[in-house]
């Protein structure tokens, strides 16, 4: 009988230690969440107007954060209802609905709706009875959006160069740049917004483009009313101009003379006292004669000279001014002299020419940090020619 009592000590001292080596948890782990979609959302609209909704002005609801996207069928306990927001916070926020859900999880279950706002930034569950249709009636509402598939060009109107033109960021909450610092951008425009702010709509455009023609593009909305279709014919405060960018002869020459970046161009200008700089026989040389290694437009696709007879061109000269790009304006003008001497163009024959145009594109060493076109640092182009306008 001792033996018996002794074995059964021993036996309820070994479960003792099995049970302190694999302690048991008092309560069993939670299970997952299980998501059952019970209606998908299918935006129709470009502004979301069909799928938008606001939160109730008495809400105290959490918008729970999903780190999954809206097709989810589960979600990990240790995941849903960690992270939230109060939509309370969020009054301004207009949120699109992708789903309405039922949520389970263990004996209950509950129904939400999965939301995101316009700009994805959050995204996640809240209890359906925490919202209400339509766009939020504060802040800056999107209303209507219709997108702009061409590469038109756009500027601020005379009429308002002097005056304050915000564009606006994507929430319309900061100023990116006042438009009236930069009279001679053009810009693109991706698309036609109409905004609602206190019970008014107003019409503004989201434009892209780069202030100086040189630097990073701006982008935001503007208000519409202070912007006109078309190349800009003003070309202040711009340190470079696409020769595509150019309306007519006029805003052409202007540039020519007054461009903080166009000192080399006005002098070589001046070695052709009788030959006027002209637009479309500038954009020959450009797209025709300035396929050097080191030219920016050497890629472009030469054109028609229609219109245009007896060019001269000057290869000789392009390449040795590509050659001395770090040179100062005045080596660069008296070697272009001593060149345009070895080919015959003294200045008494330069001086005597008649009926010829000059056509001309000069970007000396200008420094670019244009990212959207992929132009950095210093870049060069030399290019100079003359012709006869035809008269036919």
């Amino acid at each position: 009988m001792k033996k018996l009592f002794k074995l059964i000590g021993v036996m309820v001292a070994l479960v003792g230690l099995a049970v302190i080596a694999n302690p048991q948890p008092a309560q069993a782990a939670s299970g997952n969440y299980r998501v059952k979609t019970l209606k998908t959302y299918i935006q129709k609209s470009n502004s979301g107007s069909d799928v938008a909704f606001h939160a109730n002005p008495k809400s105290k609801a959490t918008l729970w954060i999903s780190k999954q996207n809206e097709n989810a069928t589960t979600i990990k306990s240790s995941e849903f209802r960690k992270n939230g927001i109060k939509l309370s916070k969020y009054k301004t926020t207009t949120w699109f609905v992708q789903k309405r859900v039922r949520i389970y999880h263990q004996s209950k279950s509950a129904t939400y709706y999965y939301v995101a706002n316009r700009y994805g930034s959050f995204s996640g569950y809240v209890r359906t009875n925490a919202l209400k249709r339509g766009f939020s009636p504060y802040g800056y509402q999107i209303t209507s959006i219709k997108w702009y598939g061409k590469f038109t060009s756009f500027h601020v109107k005379d009429a308002y160069k002097n005056k304050n033109v915000y564009m606006w960021n994507y929430t319309h909450t900061k100023k990116v740049a006042n438009l009236k610092h930069y009279p001679g951008a053009n810009y693109v425009k991706t698309a036609d917004i109409v905004m609602r702010h206190n019970g008014k709509n107003t019409k503004y455009v989201y434009l892209d483009g780069s202030p100086h023609g040189t630097d990073k593009s701006i982008h935001g909305y503007v208000p519409a009313v202070a912007i006109a279709t078309g190349l800009n014919p003003d070309h202040t405060g711009m340190n470079f101009v696409s020769i595509k960018d150019f309306v007519n002869n006029t805003d052409f020459n202007k540039y020519i003379q007054t461009g903080k970046n166009q000192k080399l161009a006005r002098e070589i200008v001046k070695l052709f006292p009788n030959s006027q700089p002209d637009l479309g026989l500038s954009k020959i040389a450009v797209y025709n004669y300035d396929h050097f290694d080191e030219s920016f437009d050497a890629e472009w696709d030469p054109i028609s000279t229609k219109g245009y007879s007896d060019i001269k061109t000057f290869p000789t000269i392009q390449k040795w001014l590509y050659a001395n790009r770090n040179a100062s304006n005045a080596t660069k003008i008296a070697g272009i002299k001593k060149l345009l001497n070895k080919e015959g163009y003294t200045a008494s024959k330069r001086d005597a020419l008649s009926g010829y145009k000059l056509g001309i594109q000069i970007v000396n060493n200008i420094s670019f940090n244009y990212p959207e076109h992929d132009m950095f640092g210093r870049k060069v182009s030399y290019t100079f020619i003359l012709g006869k306008v035809d008269n036919s």
